[in-house]
């Protein structure tokens, strides 16, 4: 069933836009979906590929679905889209798109209708495409591409992944986390991934998949046409990006309320304590464990009040070195366990 007759979405073919973005900065282009769905006037796809990072679901924590000490080593940036769904992890080797277009039914959505352009798409390829439960695509029961969607007023952004050569180590190892944090935060539901790279004819590399992508675009939606920015939509878009998408507040602050433990240890033993944190501030610490270490019972519960920040926890730290030291605590570790 072509979703193009479909009455939910209803796509100006004459004025659909296929845009590529050259740019590979995750917070340029993850800024770029929020500006197009609020300003463009037409409908559009827009596809492009991000430098390694991480994106998560609006409504997830974004600790819980990373794994943090990783992360920060190779130096990925974490961003919080508008969409809901699950973390995924970008790179050079995988491909992304987004359609904005208008919807008559603001409340309704309906992946299938959009999905079903990739598996046209990939089925021109020559590859046999499985559509999972929660509207993944799969090669047999292996996932190479995850999608979500965002409503705002009467337009619907509707996007995707699709992993070409993407390093799949790397994936793993970001977004798996080492702690277990509890809350009502969305949690992703992990799949069994696959490159698609093996899959393709002969000599098509992602760049060239992307050309392919664009032209078979332009066939499928007839009167459609290549869409060049101006040099105020790129100006919007850079501005938006830093005041929004390289914010922690947004990233990692947004996150729904969530509680962890901390074990510390301590020349006396270890000491152990439940941390609720609400708009990613420690809104409660609570010492479990029974210890006579008076001086580490109190400062865990002095960190009430501090955000569950790295540049927080060492600050900490670094005003209660001395405390700390008496009370016989290896301050490195402590710093660690905040986030592993």
């Amino acid at each position: 069933m072509s979703f193009l007759s479909d009455t939910i979405y209803t796509f100006n073919l004459k004025h659909m836009l296929i845009y590529y973005r050259p740019y590979t900065d995750p917070f340029l282009n993850i800024a770029a979906e929020d500006y197009y769905v609020k300003h463009a006037i037409s409908d559009m796809c827009m596809i492009w590929i991000n430098e390694p990072s991480v994106i998560i679901g609006k409504h997830q924590n974004a600790y819980a679905e990373i794994n943090y000490p990783f992360v920060r080593e190779k130096k990925i940036p974490v961003i919080r889209r508008i969409s809901g769904g699950g973390a995924v992890y970008h790179d050079t080797g995988n491909v992304n798109f987004s359609f904005i277009g208008k919807t008559t039914k603001p409340i309704q959505v309906d992946f299938g209708k959009f999905t079903s352009i990739i598996v046209n798409f990939m089925q021109n390829l020559g590859i046999v495409v499985n559509v999972g439960k929660r509207n993944s695509l799969f090669i047999g029961d292996q996932k190479f591409s995850g999608h979500a969607e965002h409503l705002f007023h009467d337009k619907v952004l509707h996007h995707g992944t699709i992993l070409i050569n993407s390093d799949l180590l790397t994936l793993q190892n970001s977004i798996t986390p080492l702690k277990e944090y509890k809350g009502k935060a969305l949690a992703s539901v992990r799949s069994e991934v696959i490159n698609i790279a093996p899959h393709l004819p002969y000599g098509i590399d992602i760049q060239l998949f992307v050309e392919n992508f664009i032209k078979w675009l332009l066939d499928f939606f007839p009167g459609s046409q290549i869409y060049n920015p101006g040099k105020n939509e790129q100006h919007d878009i850079k501005m938006l990006s830093e005041t929004k998408y390289k914010t922690w507040e947004w990233n990692f602050g947004y996150s729904p309320a969530y509680t962890f433990q901390v074990h510390i240890q301590a020349v006396a033993g270890i000491i152990e304590a439940n941390i609720k944190v609400e708009n990613g501030m420690f809104a409660s610490v609570e010492v479990t464990s029974e210890s006579t270490n008076s001086i580490l019972h109190k400062l865990l519960i002095s960190m009430t009040g501090i955000l569950h920040k790295e540049e927080e926890i060492h600050k900490f730290v670094e005003n209660n070195l001395k405390s700390l030291e008496l009370a016989g605590v290896n301050t490195v570790l402590f710093k660690e366990e905040f986030f592993r």
